[in-house]
């Protein structure tokens, strides 16, 4: 059966139109979320590349004044050893080494530690929590999303399970009565044939359909079934004598005929049930095709990955 020809909707379509619409609203809701984390992947390379360019404003500024900290915070070793060696260093050299260190978490705009570093370590600060915020709700999100996207197919998979074993028992139901409506058609052509031959054998010397309609032979009638035999003739003489026997035969010739006509009404009418069963049975079939062709796809197609944690 050509599959263009079915026409309308079935529990089908609609099962798998819903899975559809659902699987659209969850990936808008996605599509919303990356957008969030594109915008906060745009600020986190703002945010590098400002941290990147304090780096290299404190690179330059090392490259000018090459002096190590060991060598600012070792100042009381290094004064205990001029001491003893008889070597002093001047109050000026010591001063100025001591303000180079600056151990206070204070912005100074002449110092180490400038507003801009401190206000670009603020904003890379802030974009990390954001970054990390927007992580456990995109991992939440997705979470929920796979959780709903397992839940419809498995309703939809249950779904079409469902309708392909109601068609499938559909089928069978239609195949029983397939089987019960040609038992009636073949009784009923027998119950026709059979009046079919009563009638013949009350009509003498008749054309219906071009069959001579009674007996074939004489030998066919008994001779008290024969209205032409003498003492008939003999009797039939007198008025008011007349045998009732051929008027009854013509009225059941008439009463048959009718029951051939309904008969062969009802005939027709099981021969187009019949066929209407035979084209119900075709279409449940390829129905129940179409259902387990979609099915197993849709099982083929699934995730079917598993860890050792999910399988005990």
């Amino acid at each position: 059966m050509n599959i263009s020809a079915l026409k309308g909707h079935d529990g089908a379509d609609d099962l798998l139109n819903a899975e559809k619409a659902h699987l659209i609203n969850c990936k808008k809701a996605l599509e919303a979320q990356l957008r969030s984390v594109q915008q906060q992947l745009l600020v986190l390379d703002a945010a590098r590349k400002r941290l990147f360019g304090v780096l290299q404003e404190r690179s330059r500024v090392l490259d000018l004044l090459n002096h190590s900290l060991s060598s600012i915070t070792n100042v009381n070793s290094a004064m205990s050893n001029m001491s003893s060696s008889g070597m002093r260093r001047s109050k000026s050299v010591q001063d100025g080494r001591y303000s180079r260190m600056n151990y206070s978490n204070l912005p100074d705009p002449l110092g180490p530690f400038t507003p801009e570093a401190d206000q670009a370590l603020a904003d890379a600060d802030d974009a990390r929590a954001r970054s990390a915020y927007l992580r456990r709700e995109l991992r939440e999100a997705i979470d929920r999303t796979d959780k709903l996207q397992k839940a419809a197919h498995k309703s939809v998979n249950d779904g079409l399970t469902q309708k392909l074993s109601e068609t499938v028992t559909l089928k069978q139901h239609l195949g029983v009565s397939f089987g019960e409506n040609r038992h009636g058609m073949h009784r009923a052509q027998r119950w026709y044939d059979a009046t079919d031959k009563a009638r013949s054998y009350t009509l003498e010397n008749k054309l219906l359909m071009n069959i001579i309609k009674g007996p074939v032979a004489s030998s066919d009638l008994s001779t008290r079934e024969r209205l032409d035999r003498p003492m008939v003739k003999v009797f039939q003489r007198h008025p008011g004598t007349q045998l009732p026997e051929a008027q009854e035969i013509i009225r059941g010739g008439d009463g048959l005929l009718q029951s051939l006509t309904a008969t062969s009404r009802n005939i027709g009418l099981l021969r187009l049930t019949q066929l209407k069963l035979r084209n119900d049975i075709k279409s449940k079939s390829a129905a129940a095709g179409i259902d387990g062709s979609i099915i197993r796809m849709r099982r083929s197609k699934s995730n079917h990955r598993w860890t050792l944690g999910e399988a005990f």
